[in-house]
């Protein structure tokens, strides 16, 4: 007797919806994807319980006659592909058939829909799979689909589920996603009868962002477009000032499909190295347009997954695109009130945060210099001013100050000996002194560190005392297997011994040298560890070459000395912020200082 035998179609339907159907988001998923295909330019989710006791999406599409609308249930029934060859140019966001069939047979579903050229509609009732009632109805033209009791015969999956608001919150960020890519169409969410999120569908796309994520975030995006070969790019990258613990506010989109990608989420790290602090993430929002037949968006069942022809193309547009719009939006942001911020990150919970009142901490004297610090004379490298996007409703976008405003500041004093108080009309700017210099070296560090690979010669600093240090057998046969290398990051030194060397030369860091042998050290650790094979890894080096090289906090420095550091921040191309990601200079306006002291309210 055989023991293979084929599965009912109620079982088979079940299995097979487990790889569409994972959660309620994966329903609301579905389900706008076919009302956006249906040419919708509005769609209403509205979710009950989290979206695992009620689910209703509508829209005002094209709508199903009588018999599409049966035919819509069954698996691989769909008017998106005919014929195999369709594979290699899909353009809707669905195209399996697998949606409906799936959510029909772990649910109870009731649709109603109807085209526009006709006056009678349709509604279906399916449960579990199984066809309980088709009839003529009166409905509005459009579709709604209302999906109850999700995986109420399937306790296995069922059980799975998390609390109400975990998948209320999928669902919600979901939706929050599949609008920021169809800012031509207008988005509701209701979860148990409160509204989360109405987009205006009015085709601009930092409107939706300023209605998904709110007003500091949709002020602070710097635009960003580009095009290499067949592909092309748009979108919004976030300013350091708005970078997030998490990745919750990075979305990637693929000829208008919400995916994932690899190849993108590297791009945007490695492009945003330098600008922001570590664990910090960039808010980004990044369009990718490309042939169809160059993706392959057939990989999963849930068609978040996607395949390149070539991951180092899209790697490399992605990558520039964002340095370009980072170093070019670059600026000295205005430091935001702390209540506003507090306000501000209140709207995506719907708590509103109460916190105590801060109390107030005596500052002390600032160190009065009669010098005024004027750098107008200077040469400096010309900054080109931030781009401004296109502001959202009743929003004002705060320009940023760019670097050479610092040619005109007057120097007021030092405070806590590390930050440098300056005046500036009507603004008060705050440098770090040791992110400032960290930042400068870093620059002057690399920029020698191409010089070298490119001209051949070394450009270091010979050092008139050979600082002798002390070194182990095994540290002794990595500096002598890795010689060249040393000598290529501007370390010179001779054997003097089974246990000690003499550092001859260290790299050049202009007027403020490194200490030899913490900075030998440090590159010894590394090419022992191999890690500095590639070009990342060497700036890895420097940073911390830099960071010890650079005045520290609470070091006095004399007004000539001040004087230097601001010089030499105005000649960089992008001082805004150290190598770690921290900013180099803070904007007070006077404004916001007469806020706090209740002069204005």
């Amino acid at each position: 007797m055989s023991r293979i035998h084929l599965l009912d179609q109620q079982t088979a339907n079940a299995i097979a919806a487990g790889e569409v159907v994972e959660r309620p988001s994966s329903v609301v998923k579905e389900l706008v994807e076919n009302a956006l295909d249906a040419g919708a330019s509005v769609v209403t989710v509205a979710i009950s319980q989290g979206g695992i006791r009620e689910i209703s999406v509508t829209d005002n599409g094209s709508g199903m006659d009588f018999e599409d609308a049966r035919l819509a249930f069954g698996r691989h029934a769909t008017s998106k592909l005919s014929r195999i060859e369709d594979l290699d140019a899909i353009a809707t966001m669905g195209f399996r058939g697998e949606a409906l069939a799936s959510i029909a047979a772990v649910a109870k579903v009731t649709l109603e829909t109807r085209p526009p050229e006709q006056e009678e509609g349709t509604r279906i009732v399916i449960e579990g799979g199984e066809l309980r009632e088709q009839q003529p109805a009166g409905c509005p033209h459009g579709t709604r689909i209302l999906v109850r009791d999700l995986f109420y015969n399937v306790p296995a999956r069922f059980k799975f589920l998390r609390k109400d608001s975990t998948e209320a919150g999928h669902v919600a960020e979901l939706v929050e996603r599949i609008a920021l890519a169809r800012p031509d169409v207008s988005f509701r969410l209701y979860h148990n009868q409160q509204e989360l999120l109405h987009t205006p569908g009015n085709n601009d796309l930092l409107s939706a962002v300023y209605a998904v994520w709110g007003r500091q975030t949709a002020q602070a995006c710097l635009p960003l477009e580009a095009a290499q070969g067949p592909l092309s790019m748009s979108g919004y990258v976030g300013s350091p000032e708005i970078a997030r613990a998490t990745r919750g506010q990075q979305c990637f989109y693929v000829n208008g499909r919400l995916v994932r990608s690899r190849a993108m989420t590297t791009a945007l790290d490695e492009a945003c190295k330098t600008h922001f602090m570590k664990g910090k993430h960039a808010v980004a929002l990044l369009f990718v347009s490309i042939p169809a037949q160059l993706v392959d968006i057939n990989v999963h069942p849930q068609k978040m997954e996607v395949r390149f022809w070539q991951d180092g193309e899209v790697f490399r547009l992605v990558y520039h695109a964002i340095r370009t719009a980072l170093q070019s939006g670059a600026g000295i942001a205005v430091a935001q009130n702390e209540q506003e911020e507090e306000e501000e990150g209140s709207g995506a919970s719907g708590e509103t945060p109460h916190p105590e009142p801060a109390r107030p901490e005596p500052l002390p004297p600032l160190v009065q210099r009669q010098l005024p610090l004027r750098l107008a004379d200077q040469p400096r490298a010309e900054t080109p001013a931030a781009p401004m996007a296109a502001e959202p409703p009743e929003t004002a976008v705060s320009e940023k100050m760019t670097i050479g405003a610092l040619a005109d500041a007057r120097l007021a004093g030092t405070l806590f000996q590390t930050y440098l108080v300056l005046e500036l009309g009507q603004d008060v700017l705050l440098v770090d002194q040791h992110a400032a210099h960290e930042k400068i070296l870093f620059e002057r560090l690399i920029a020698r560190h191409r010089h070298n690979r490119q001209s051949g010669e070394r450009l270091t600093q010979d050092l008139l005392v050979p600082a002798v240090v002390a070194v182990s057998r095994s540290e002794l046969q990595a500096i002598q297997d890795s010689e060249q290398r040393l000598s290529e990051l501007g370390f010179a030194c001779t054997v003097l011994g089974p246990a000690s060397v003499a550092i001859r030369s260290v790299p050049d860091t202009g007027d403020r040298a490194l200490e030899p042998e913490a900075a030998f050290r440090v590159a010894l650790a590394a090419l022992r560890q191999d890690t500095m094979q590639a070009e990342d890894d060497i700036e890895d080096f420097f940073y911390q070459m830099s960071c010890k090289a650079a005045v520290k906090a609470h070091d006095r420095l004399s007004d000539d000395e001040i004087q230097q550091l601001l010089s030499d921040l105005i000649q960089l191309d992008d001082p805004y912020q150290c190598p770690h990601g921290r900013p180099v200079i803070v904007r007070l306006t006077r404004r916001e200082i007469e806020k706090r002291f209740r002069r204005i309210v």
